[in-house]
């Protein structure tokens, strides 16, 4: 009997200093048990969340497309993740093994995690993030320090899709004003006839069709500015740039993210004046998707001129210019 007992300690104890492959299954079979067990509205809404009519039609593209982003990254930094999760130690005896796993203060870090999840205020927009935010509190109990990257992405996802909803509900009338203001201050200028009271804006076509649009806080682009953030945060991780540099070219950045906003509301007034009211909604719809990406191409390239020379790079340069001794 006792044989039997240390011979199922000594297996307890190799499962959990060993195979980083049996970590990673108990860390998917408790993060679908919570998800099971505390979040079943993620996977009554998912099939929702994941429609074309829900992702354009209510403008849930940018939430989408950072975390997208974010998984692509987490795939680049692959091999820096898996090293950690592979830090495996040897343990002498059972008390060891639970010592190490139940006194570690990474235990009641990733506990509060998922606590934390578990007890945010029901909404539909942070529902793949409380999922996502409850395995990462598993991934830190088992992982440990491995979590460091995927706790970054995290807070990247969440700055993105928490910017415009903290916008919207604290500062909807005054982020609304940084639009209007220069927005009625170009059209009048340049002779439209257009007039404003608080956020609506009226117009008469050239058709002589009325036309009432409210400018919110959502039209003046907290959205893009989220996933400008974020998208700043996941270059400067991966090719970073020293402080000075990065510091006025986010300023650059988050300029040029409020300018394109500006541009696309002038356009969709045009596009009102001179095409009707049907024709604005229409672009309103589509406009977003090409006005963005094209301004962070652009950045992008700005970017991309200011890394100098990658490690990679340098590197290259390095093996191609060594002189050639003879032996």
């Amino acid at each position: 009997m006792r044989v039997n007992l240390r011979t199922r300690q000594r297996d307890f104890t190799s499962w959990l200093e060993g195979r980083t492959f049996n970590k990673i299954l108990l860390w998917l079979v408790l993060s679908l048990t919570l998800s099971i067990t505390f979040f079943l509205d993620f996977w009554a809404s998912l099939p929702t969340m994941l429609s074309p009519d829900w992702i354009f039609g209510q403008y849930q593209a940018s939430p989408w497309a950072v975390l997208a982003l974010c998984l692509v990254f987490l795939w680049l930094k692959r091999r820096e993740v898996w090293r950690g999760m592979n830090q495996n130690k040897t343990f002498r005896s059972l008390g060891e093994a639970l010592a190490r796993y139940f006194l570690n203060p990474q235990l009641p870090l990733g506990l509060a995690v998922v606590t934390g999840a578990i007890l945010m205020p029901a909404s539909r927009d942070y529902l793949v993030f409380q999922v996502l935010l409850a395995s990462l509190g598993v991934f830190i109990i088992i992982f440990g320090k491995a979590a460091k990257i995927p706790a970054i992405l995290m807070a990247v996802y969440g700055f993105a899709i928490s910017f415009p909803l903290l916008i919207e509900r604290f500062a909807e009338n005054a982020y609304s004003r940084t639009a209007i203001a220069p927005v009625m201050a170009v059209m009048t200028t340049l002779g439209y006839p257009l007039q404003n009271e608080g956020q609506w804006v009226n117009l008469t076509s050239s058709g002589g069709e009325p036309i009432i649009v409210a400018i919110t806080a959502a039209c003046a682009g907290p959205a893009t500015m989220g996933v400008f953030v974020a998208l700043f945060v996941l270059m400067r991780l991966d090719m970073p740039l020293p402080p000075k540099k990065a510091i006025w070219l986010f300023i650059f950045g988050a300029a040029g993210t409020w300018f394109q906003s500006f541009i696309r509301l002038v356009f969709l007034l045009l596009v009102g004046y001179y095409s009707g009211e049907d024709a604005l909604w229409a672009a309103h719809a589509w406009s977003i998707y090409i006005v963005f990406p094209l301004w962070y191409i652009l950045f992008a390239y700005v970017y991309f001129r200011q890394v100098r020379h990658p490690p990679r790079a340098r590197e290259t340069q390095e093996l191609e210019y060594a002189p050639i001794r003879g032996t």
